[in-house]
């Protein structure tokens, strides 16, 4: 029973985070732009500006300005751990890819007015498939399986097993932007979400007495859940321009509320203390939390640019209780990116960047299901003038973590993400006169 209640809440945080890059379930790659240089905070350039500064929109030129891009993952997770009834680790890893991670923005800027509207994949971002399972499918068919018996000595032994998960968040969001005067500008818009979790999991064991070593039943499990919310949030932002060479903005994201309402197939280890959310109807919160975003880009010379930011993740405010799908142990959590632009020659920028992202996870928090490790992220890219207001971005970035080690039930697991990125898009100016 104690194997049962400790492994009770693990499987409700399934595809909690299949492209880390921000925090928890957030992405803050959400534009071909970003990859080439990991800080976007203050900048006053492109469409892509509704995601990063809203409020230095009212300085694009008058008329219209597009961008839209995607970028393709490359992701490679691994959880290292010993399963029940084995002697040595087993590695198991998942290399599904993310084939498209798209955004578009679209802004009209006259006077000092500019507004704006935007799709984004705002947090989620794919799909993970264990294709030899986890270690978690037995622990829980251990933990069943001793209910059942009554006994802690029986466990179950897994012969081959699966784990798919998908998560998908889309958004969409518009607003205004109004510069109120030649230096300062504010912004407000809002921003509707919907998401979508699906989990399939299939394992096939051989339950075994422990206190005698016999076998004493062979059996299958599946489990098989949808989950399903949508939410509406706002977004505010302030731009102060101190000169023509320093800009620095501020933006705030409230919290998006998601009431997650589940359709699944009847499960037997959704009978499992804690586990109900994965019975047909079953509603769950899991919020995405509010964000406080700064920076400051300086441009030290006519032809180069510094960039600064950094987002603060309110997560501990996105806590609603025990039943809410985020580990109690998580605290608030925050990413630091510089970046630095060069203009090669007038029609082509150089840039690079760096991202560190503390989750705020533990070991505490780390599991088979969900392991938010922290991570460094690094890219590179170029943006090129094709002509006069068309300019054309291409990126790589690579995210790698620093190795998590569980606790409790995990402390023997070892966790580890690696993911490239490649990111490609356009952005057009149309002017006004």
């Amino acid at each position: 029973m104690k194997l049962a209640v400790s492994l009770s809440a693990v499987l409700a945080l399934l595809a909690g985070s299949v492209a880390q890059a921000g925090n928890i379930d957030y992405i803050s790659s959400r534009s071909a732009d970003f990859l080439r240089i990991m800080s976007r905070n203050a900048s006053t350039e492109g469409a892509d500006l509704v995601s990063f500064n809203p409020a230095g929109l009212s300085l694009l030129p008058e008329g219209w300005h597009f961008n839209v891009s995607s970028q393709t993952l490359f992701k490679h997770y691994t959880v290292e751990a010993t399963p029940p009834g084995a002697s040595e680790p087993v590695e198991y890893e998942t290399n599904e890819p993310t084939p498209v991670l798209p955004n578009l923005y679209a802004v009209y800027r006259t006077g000092r007015l500019a507004a704006f509207g935007a799709f984004t994949v705002p947090a989620g971002g794919g799909k993970l498939d264990f294709e030899d399972g986890l270690r978690v499918l037995p622990l829980f068919e251990t933990g069943l399986e001793q209910v059942i018996h009554g006994s802690p000595y029986v466990f179950a032994a897994m012969n081959s097993g699966s784990v798919e998960a998908t998560s998908n968040y889309l958004s969409g969001s518009a607003g205004i932007s109004v510069a109120l005067s030649d230096r300062f500008s504010a912004s407000i818009g809002g921003r509707y979400v919907t998401a979508d979790k699906t989990y399939d999991a299939i394992g096939d064991f051989t339950v075994i007495d422990g206190s005698t070593g016999t076998p004493i039943d062979t059996l299958s499990r599946e489990l098989h859940a949808d989950k399903s919310a949508s939410g509406f949030g706002a977004v505010v932002s302030l731009d102060y321009r101190f000169s023509p060479s320093v800009n620095a903005a501020l933006r705030y994201e409230t919290a998006t509320k998601l009431e997650f309402e589940t359709e699944a197939e009847p499960s037997a280890w959704a009978a499992l203390p804690g586990l109900e959310s994965f019975t047909d109807g079953y509603e769950q919160r899991r919020d995405l939390p509010a964000v406080f975003g700064a920076g400051v880009e300086v441009r030290p010379c006519q032809r180069s640019l510094v960039s600064l930011s950094m987002n603060y993740y309110f997560l501990e405010n996105a806590d609603q209780g025990e039943d809410d799908g985020y580990d109690d142990n998580y605290e608030n959590g925050m990413d630091i990116g510089l970046g630095i632009q060069y203009e090669a020659t007038p029609r082509l920028d150089l840039s690079t960047g760096y991202l560190y992202s503390d989750l705020g996870g533990s070991d505490t928090t780390y599991n088979d299901l969900e392991f938010s490790i922290d991570a460094h992220f690094i890219g590179v890219g170029a943006r090129y003038e094709a002509s006069p207001g068309f300019g054309i971005t291409a990126s790589v970035a690579n995210l790698f973590c620093v190795e998590g080690e569980g606790a409790g039930v995990y402390e023997d697991s070892r966790y580890n993400k690696d993911i490239w990125y490649f990111g490609l898009g356009a952005g057009l100016s149309i002017p006004t006169y």
